[in-house]
């Protein structure tokens, strides 16, 4: 019983350092991108390192991902990505701010009865939209498509697998409202503890692993 307490000890202080090394390098690599530039293909090269963390516990499940090597791949990842991440992170801020337009205008022009109900409707989309924002990012670092076919891919998913994608955007859900109580853990995981959540929520449906699997002949 000791001995399992503390290998699953070690294996969560392996899992925090490999996190907060993550954090490090997105923030790092963020800011080479001079911010704009960056913090999609970082966003997108922190997901593919999750990604191949994935397939690595799945082949190797008694061993960690070695730290060594870490910072290369991020920055190979971080190079071959900036184009297509950019593109995709350019769809999102656009949705984004129609939503957030589309919030305002309603608040600000009395519509009547029917306030409330476009309001609620906003609501619902801006869920919708939070949700297919925390899966097409995982998604993004596992098939090699454009943004619109990967944000088609996304909401196809949401639809298709309803309780695999409420499950992933409830964990981040809930990873946010901790930082939210704990400011503190923000500096330590940022992005990278959200991001693990929705890419181990995507592997473990099968949703990914599935698409690994050779074709019958």
């Amino acid at each position: 019983m000791r001995e399992a307490f503390l290998d699953w000890y070690q294996r969560l202080g392996r899992l925090g350092l490999r996190l907060l090394c993550l954090h490090l390098l997105w923030l790092a690599w963020t800011l080479r991108g001079g911010v704009l530039l960056g913090v999609f293909p970082a966003t997108a090269a922190l997901h593919g390192v999750l990604r191949e963390d994935a397939r690595f516990a799945i082949a190797h499940p008694d061993e960690q991902p070695a730290l060594a090597g870490l910072r290369a791949g991020f920055r190979e990842l971080w190079r071959r990505e900036f184009a297509a991440a950019n593109r995709l992170g350019v769809l999102l801020v656009l949705g984004w701010a129609t939503l957030v337009l589309d919030r305002r205008v309603t608040a600000a022009i009395d519509l009547g009865g029917l306030g409330p109900l476009i309001a609620g409707g906003l609501t619902v989309a801006g869920v919708w939209l939070g949700v297919v924002t925390v899966l097409v990012w995982p998604l993004q670092s596992h098939f090699d498509e454009g943004a619109w076919a990967l944000l088609r891919r996304a909401l196809i998913l949401t639809a298709a697998r309803p309780a695999t994608a409420a499950m992933a955007g409830t964990g981040v859900g809930v990873l946010w409202c901790a930082y939210y109580l704990v400011p503190g853990l923000i500096p330590v995981f940022g992005l990278a503890a959200p991001a693990a959540v929705a890419t181990a929520v995507l592997w473990r449906s099968g949703v990914l692993a599935a698409s690994l699997a050779p074709a019958a002949p």
